[in-house]
């Protein structure tokens, strides 16, 4: 049998598809490399691993979701009177980290009588180092004079949680997640200092004064936006308020 000659596949020069490809075209000839590339294929650049994209560094505070109707922000606090001043204020729970092996330190102390002042709130004590004991018989002894030591400078039957060691650098993932099931569950009771005196808890800053401000003057008066929760009690309209390290100053 003789078979017809198969008409050869042409390419439209006219018309909507046409247009489309032409225009496509072009596009790809003017867009640049890397940032241009995830433009044009934005699925090849998404995240491939998830162990790849852990943060290393975490700056400022963290945020957590751990129920419906409860979020949670974990600040670290440094050995800064100032800082603990601030935190000690907005706090509702604190997370005492002990060095197992020295014991309590002087600025420990610090803490806990600043916290006196403004109302003290629920402080959980958290031993760490506990892998620099070799053997758990002369871990006892420690860990019962360091619970007792606690319970005098803080409150009796306190919350005293244990971390047994760090591997590769970081902690046991069975033993965090017992400490934020504990976090999770805990009741938190209303302050009577919290709840009387008000204040804002800022976790973010964006600076509005204008550019050519700042280039002509680089000591001019700035203009800042401050976003994060007022607690306690409630702001006055044109009150004057308190910031830490600038003294008063008009909202």
């Amino acid at each position: 049998m003789e078979t017809k000659d198969q008409k050869k596949h042409r390419k439209k020069n006219s018309g909507p598809k046409a247009a489309k490809k032409k225009k496509r075209h072009l596009q790809d000839l003017q867009l640049g490399d890397k940032e241009d590339a995830w433009k044009r294929n934005p699925k090849a650049f998404a995240v491939q691993s998830a162990v790849r994209m852990k943060l290393t560094k975490i700056r400022g505070p963290v945020r957590i979701v751990s129920g419906k109707k409860r979020r949670l922000t974990i600040i670290e606090c440094g050995c800064d009177i100032n800082m603990m001043i601030d935190l000690a204020k907005a706090a509702d729970l604190v997370l005492m980290l002990i060095d197992a092996s020295f014991g309590f330190e002087m600025e420990t102390f610090e803490f806990l009588n600043i916290c006196q002042v403004h109302g003290f709130p629920k402080i959980m004590g958290v031993l760490t180092h506990l892998n620099s004991f070799k053997h758990n018989k002369k871990l006892k002894k420690p860990k019962k004079r360091l619970k007792h030591r606690f319970w005098t400078e803080v409150y009796p039957v306190g919350k005293l949680f244990s971390l047994s060691g760090m591997v590769h650098g970081e902690y046991q993932n069975q033993e965090m997640h017992n400490l934020g099931r504990l976090i999770t569950v805990m009741k938190f009771r209303p302050l009577t200092w919290q709840t009387s005196h008000p204040y804002i808890l800022a976790d973010r800053m964006e600076d509005l004064t204008n550019p050519e401000d700042i280039r002509t003057n680089i000591k001019c008066d700035r203009q800042v936006s401050l976003y994060g929760y007022v607690r306690g009690a409630h702001l006055k309209n044109k009150s004057q308020i308190h910031m830490p390290g600038r003294g008063g100053a008009h909202p």
